[in-house]
């Protein structure tokens, strides 16, 4: 092995060392490897032809460190993401308790009531909304056809904790459903 093989070659693992740590720490080494073998089998076949696969390996990378930056501010935006995604459960979930709040105020008597119907409403709209929000991946990759069983444990999870939000949400308009209707004392 040459002085300008061994320089390039720290010259890449620098450029390696670039990546995000997570990124580095899973892939910085096999990259490196594949890295020298490849300059090594380039250096068997041609006498010293070793400038445009560096320039080309060198390019590739800086991009690819730079993608990887990218995706890296991308997820670190985590907040935005999850308040856009929260925008359409939060929709269907307003459309879901619109009618029971229509219902009672166009059933509303003079009969003396509870001040705490806004609390009610606002736990009939967060139910429906985390239950749609938790079932939301599931639904992407079903679209996208991606096997939903390839993480079996957070599938079940997310079932389970829908499915106990809905509960919660059919047991408290049932035990509701006279105040809607204008029962006295609710």
């Amino acid at each position: 092995m040459t002085y300008d093989q061994n320089t390039i070659q720290t010259l890449y693992k620098k450029l390696l060392s670039l990546y995000p740590r997570v990124f580095r720490e899973r892939l910085g080494e096999s990259m490196e490897q594949t890295f020298n073998d490849l300059c090594n089998e380039r250096k068997r076949q041609t006498d010293g032809g070793l400038f445009g696969f560096v320039l080309w390996a060198f390019l590739e990378t800086a991009i690819g460190v730079a993608q990887e930056h990218i995706l890296l501010i991308k997820e670190m935006n985590l907040m935005n993401s999850i308040l856009t995604n929260l925008k359409y459960p939060a929709i269907i979930s307003l459309l879901i308790v619109l009618p029971f709040m229509i219902l009672e105020w166009v059933t509303r008597s003079d009969a003396p009531r509870s001040n705490a119907s806004g609390i009610l409403f606002v736990i009939m709209w967060l139910l429906p909304m985390l239950s749609i929000f938790m079932v939301m991946p599931i639904v992407r990759n079903v679209r996208a056809g991606n096997s939903i069983a390839a993480n079996p444990i957070n599938l079940a999870f997310r079932v389970v904790f829908s499915a106990c939000l809905v509960w919660m949400w059919v047991v408290l308009v049932m035990d509701q459903m006279p105040c809607f209707l204008g029962g006295s004392g609710c």
